[in-house]
């Protein structure tokens, strides 16, 4: 049993095959038919529709032949002659005479035949060609709308990770993982801008209060001047004694004794 093309797409399609058409393939398929066609020429012993008239015209021409041998054995009484062969003969060949008239015509079928074979082929041609358009079209269009949405996608997730940038780094906010993901950012960058903003604001343990994190050194120079400023000035017990005894005749020989002595403050 030969199944129909459709028959054969249904079958495929009940059983769950994906059917598929490739134009560019269908147009390369096609124009090799077209370029591979050979020119016209006609044989009358290969056209179908010749041998068909050919049989049919001596099969008149025969029974012709033998209607006119019949009539001449009768007028012979039965016998026949030369003359009956002849009259049969000459009507054969009458009939072999039109189907030679039928050349011409069967000519121009054949050549139609050609013709339209060749006009099928290039009209195949022609929509596979518009399919292929239409395809190449869809696929163009198809690929513009995806870098579309993808240069969109880009956007909405820059314009998040600016927003998320400031809102953590201007007041500490802690971001969901959702917002993360759209954003594009790691909790490890997060966590960063978070902890920077925290020690920018004294908020972080031992940070020293509204100086702290990276401009912690300006806070270390105030203290340390603070405590330059706190030093005390101790004097060696030597200097304490001639100071004590100032006026009387021991003070004033202890003065030159330790005349060049030098009181040095010591640092505690």
């Amino acid at each position: 049993m030969i199944q129909t093309d459709n028959e054969k797409r249904k079958l495929l399609q009940s059983a769950g095959a994906a059917e598929t058409y490739n134009a560019e393939s269908e147009l390369s398929r096609l124009g090799e038919a077209i370029n591979s066609r050979r020119s016209f020429s006609y044989n009358p012993n290969s056209d179908p529709m010749y041998r068909s008239y050919a049989r049919q015209y001596r099969l008149n021409g025969r029974m012709a032949m033998r209607d006119s041998m019949g009539q001449a054995a009768a007028l012979t009484g039965g016998y026949g002659s030369s003359y009956g062969a002849a009259v049969g003969q000459q009507q054969y060949d009458e009939y072999l005479r039109r189907l030679s008239e039928e050349l011409p015509e069967l000519y121009e079928f054949a050549y139609q035949r050609y013709a339209d074979e060749g006009d099928a082929l290039k009209d195949k041609y022609n929509m596979a060609y518009q399919r292929y358009e239409i395809d190449y079209r869809r696929e163009q269009d198809a690929m513009a709308e995806q870098q579309r949405q993808e240069q969109q996608a880009y956007s909405r997730r820059q314009d998040s990770y600016n927003s998320l940038v400031k809102l953590i780094s201007g007041a500490g906010y802690s971001p969901t993982d959702d917002e993360l993901s759209k954003a594009g950012m790691t909790r490890a960058q997060a966590e960063a801008l978070l902890n920077r903003y925290l020690m920018e604001n004294g908020l972080l343990p031992g940070s020293g209060g509204g100086g702290g994190g990276y401009y912690s050194s300006g806070s270390s120079r105030k203290k340390k001047k603070a405590a330059e400023k706190d030093k005390k000035t101790v004097v060696k017990p030597g200097a304490q004694a001639i100071s004590s005894a100032k006026g009387s005749g021991i003070a004033s020989s202890a003065a030159g004794t330790a005349g060049g002595m030098v009181q040095r403050s010591v640092k505690i």
